[in-house]
């Protein structure tokens, strides 16, 4: 378990929102009580078409949902995706969307919020999900986020929602270019069951997504983080003496990992993986899009839990320098007021 600095306890308190200090000061001197070990993640892992059903009957069980099949055309939808014709950098791959479809499938909430949309493909993946539990009317739909699409700003984010479902657009609403704060302009306090996050990874940006999104997240609802094994990825690659031109960040590894309440794993292991020919057939797997790389953290019931917590990750180098950490700092500070 991390520990709280000093500096960042006073810096929390100093920067904490007016009205909030004492609240914040009170809340991390009683953190002490929270210091347990951080417990291992639940795991389900989707890696084929053929098992999906099975792994779909075993998220449900975690999800407390026993019994829950997925619904018509749902296998059939994610082979097609398979198998689509062209795959563009920044989609998630298959794992990731299988357990995506699935956590929605399951829950079946009428609405999602997403961070980062990109070429759109998720929130697509998502919007299909929701329209097999809810059909295809403006009564559950997907609201996603992004400030710019990075790799390539000659093209539209969310460029690849009327390719994945040309019948379905309606079901997608973008909010661009905006960042994680713009939720407040969308959902009201606890109204959400699940949301994504998959928007830049450098340490600490997801947890800044994190704490922004909570305040609009139940207790008890699940964020969803992809890419939460892309810094190791990027390591065992260069150990294996691969050239890596993607990203290589920690930060929703890292968030991941210390997440000291409940989670689900539906990443491959890579930690676990020492020998250098199944480094490279794991590499393979998830440059081709069909590994998987994604989890789901769950809110506790006491969302000022997550103050103490942001502390400790805190102490963990930013990947971040200069006027950009400075600003996470704070923000990271300033978010605490609504979780009190």
């Amino acid at each position: 378990m991390l520990k709280i600095p000093l500096s960042l306890f006073l810096g929390a308190v100093c920067h904490a929102p007016r009205g909030h200090r004492i609240s914040v000061a009170r809340r991390l001197l009683s953190s002490s009580s929270d210091d347990a070990a951080t417990p291992a993640a639940e795991v389900c892992e989707f890696k084929s078409p053929n098992d999906y059903g099975r792994n779909y009957a075993r998220l449900s069980a975690l999800l407390g949902c026993d019994g829950k099949i997925p619904p018509a055309g749902e296998i059939e939808f994610l082979h097609s995706m398979l198998h689509r014709p062209v795959h563009h950098l920044g989609a998630i791959g298959y794992g990731d969307y299988c357990f995506l479809t699935a956590l929605i499938s399951v829950l079946a909430p009428r609405r999602v919020i997403e961070i980062g949309t990109c070429t759109g493909f998720s929130a697509a993946v998502m919007a299909a999900a929701l329209s097999r539990r809810h059909g295809n009317n403006s009564s559950a739909w997907v609201d996603t986020i992004d400030v710019r699409l990075k790799f390539d700003e000659t093209r539209p984010i969310g460029f690849e929602i009327p390719e994945v479902i040309p019948d379905l657009t309606a079901m997608v609403r973008l909010h661009n270019p905006h960042d994680a704060t713009f939720v407040s302009e969308l959902a009201k306090r606890d109204e959400l069951e699940i949301v994504f996050i998959d928007a830049n990874h450098h340490h600490p940006w997801p947890l800044l997504d994190l704490l922004r999104l909570a305040p609009y997240v139940r207790s008890g609802g699940w964020i969803v983080l992809h890419d939460i094994q892309l810094g190791t990825i990027g390591r065992k690659a260069i150990e294996a003496g691969q050239a890596w031109k993607y990203d290589a960040s920690y930060g929703a590894e890292w968030l991941f990992d210390n997440w000291p309440f409940r989670k689900i794993s539906a990443a491959t292991d890579l930690k676990s993986v020492k020998r250098i020919q199944e480094v490279c057939a794991e590499l393979e797997r998830w440059v081709r899009g069909l590994g998987s790389n994604i989890g789901a953290v769950q809110l506790p019931n006491d969302k000022s839990a997550l103050i103490p917590f942001a502390l400790r990750l805190m102490s963990v180098p930013f990947e971040i320098t200069g006027k950009a950490a400075t600003r996470a700092r704070r923000a990271i500070y300033q978010s605490f007021g609504e979780l009190i």
